[in-house]
């Protein structure tokens, strides 16, 4: 009898650990919206000042401090699963540079205005999701804790630039095809990123992403004799984000009016 009972008690705690894993590891899916706000640097790589080419590391080794400007976003973000998410995202971002007294000195100058529209596709190589032990159900106080404190990912997707050009010509004057003063540039955005959960509601992050523009002219001008790159720029941006409540059909909690007319 002694040992029939300690096995009921024993199969009664698996089944429970079980239960709870499984409940808990689902958790996810009633918090898979999310939307947050960035703020951070922006650089841009044209033709004017530093430029994007293999020998400088595709912009990196021409990062100047007075020619790095902030830069804002928002974006929302959907969790397909606990490893891959798709995010959209609206930034804004500033960007500059000259010639002046620079070993490619044409006289020349520019200010960039410029708004990018993107989505892209997430893979959690580090997921924010518990792993899988049964000790990370709980935290210190003994409460349920669904959550990794942190989490990081990779991204890949695509996107459009809209640019607002202010140019000072100085003593090089380009032909007229080589300059605008807007433009609108296909641009695919790459990087990687990471998160830090506060709790179940709120987390903060870090995005470093590249865009490899699908034009030489972001920055609104092209050296056609000697260009050889398509404009490039970063974000670099740190993160507030709010992760929304989502009911049973799959819809953030306030959109769901049939659960807002009965209270839930």
């Amino acid at each position: 009898m002694p040992h029939r009972k300690r096995n009921i008690i024993l199969l009664s705690l698996m089944l429970l650990v079980a239960f709870s894993t499984n409940s808990y590891g689902q958790r996810w899916k009633l918090v898979r919206y999310q939307v947050g706000i960035g703020f951070g640097t922006t650089q841009l790589f044209g033709d004017i000042g530093g430029t994007a080419s293999k020998e400088n590391l595709y912009g990196l080794k021409d990062i100047k401090f007075d020619e790095t400007s902030l830069a804002f976003g928002g974006y929302a973000r959907y969790k397909i699963n606990t490893l891959f998410s798709v995010k959209a995202n609206l930034n804004y971002g500033r960007g500059k540079g000259t010639d002046l007294n620079s070993r490619n000195d044409r006289g020349r100058s520019y200010k960039a205005n410029f708004f990018e529209f993107s989505g892209q596709y997430e893979y959690y190589f580090l997921s924010e999701e518990p792993r899988q032990r049964s000790a990370a159900m709980f935290n210190k106080n003994g409460m349920i804790n669904n959550y990794s404190s942190i989490s990081a990912y990779a991204f890949i997707g695509v996107g459009v630039t809209y640019s607002i050009l202010q140019h000072e010509k100085g003593t090089y004057a380009p032909a007229i095809d080589d300059y605008k003063s807007t433009n609108i540039a296909p641009v695919i955005p790459f990087g990687v990123g990471a998160k830090y959960v506060i709790d179940e509601q709120w987390f903060i992050g870090a995005e470093f992403g590249y865009r490899y523009a699908l034009s030489d002219y972001v920055e609104g001008y092209k050296q056609t004799q000697s260009s050889e790159f398509n404009d490039i720029y970063y974000f670099f941006m740190f993160t507030a984000n709010y992760r929304l409540k989502t009911t049973r059909r799959n819809i953030p909690l306030f959109m769901d009016r049939k659960f807002r007319k009965f209270g839930y």
